[in-house]
């Protein structure tokens, strides 16, 4: 069998040398990317965990969707925290805080995140968040009644409730305008009961960033 990594330059007096050099680096550089190319193969893919915001693409005028997205500092937290429900100090991708919401049927985790800009606009979150549910989207039409607005100087807001035969998604954006970023609360619940006892909750932490309280001002 003939052996990738040996030439023979007899045959190529003047220049064997050189070109049985030339010849093992290519031999070698082949094996290298074969064998690379085998353990990609065998990377593994992962599902990222309920509760993570997938951002899509937002115009110029969005500003820059990941901006000051990560883990909250102290000073950097305007929401209230509902009686009962304690942080979870576990890092999480691209969330700023979680919180764990007791509840009869077992503990529920409840996201927090920021973007920088509108990230696309309501209807887009709220077709994002359908689609995570399994639903088709919705069109323009059809975004108001869907969603229940709130605002307060300097913030304008929103809360949707989505059912899906997978479970029910409660979800609030909050923008803030001094700082041109949107908060995002967020948690999914496994069946209309749950979301039942949850919902008066989440959504007051959410209108708590605007400053607040469980009814708004529309």
């Amino acid at each position: 069998m003939h052996d990738p990594f040996r030439c023979d330059t007899r045959s190529t007096p003047r220049y064997g040398h050189r070109q049985c050099a030339i010849s093992i680096c290519f031999a070698m550089a082949c094996t290298f990317f074969g064998a690379a190319g085998c353990d990609r193969e065998g990377i593994e893919t992962h599902e990222i965990a309920k509760g993570v915001e997938h951002v899509p693409p937002a115009d110029t005028s969005a500003g820059d969707v990941g901006e000051r997205a990560g883990t909250a500092v102290e000073g950097d937290r305007p929401w209230v925290v509902p009686d009962g429900w304690t942080e979870d100090t576990e890092p999480r991708q691209m969330r700023l805080a979680t919180y764990i919401a007791p509840d009869d049927s077992g503990p529920v985790e409840v996201a927090i995140t920021r973007f920088g800009g509108r990230v696309g606009g309501d209807l887009a979150n709220i077709n994002r968040w359908r689609g995570q549910m399994g639903l088709p989207a919705i069109d323009g039409a059809e975004l108001e009644a869907a969603i229940v607005r709130f605002s307060a100087t300097g913030f304008d807001g929103y809360e949707t409730r989505i059912e899906a035969p997978s479970g029910v998604m409660l979800a609030a954006g909050v923008y803030d305008e001094a700082i041109e970023q949107m908060w995002f609360v967020r948690a999914t619940v496994p069946d209309a009961a749950v979301a039942d006892r949850l919902q008066a909750d989440l959504f007051s932490m959410a209108r708590s960033i605007a400053g607040l309280g469980d009814e708004g001002e529309d």
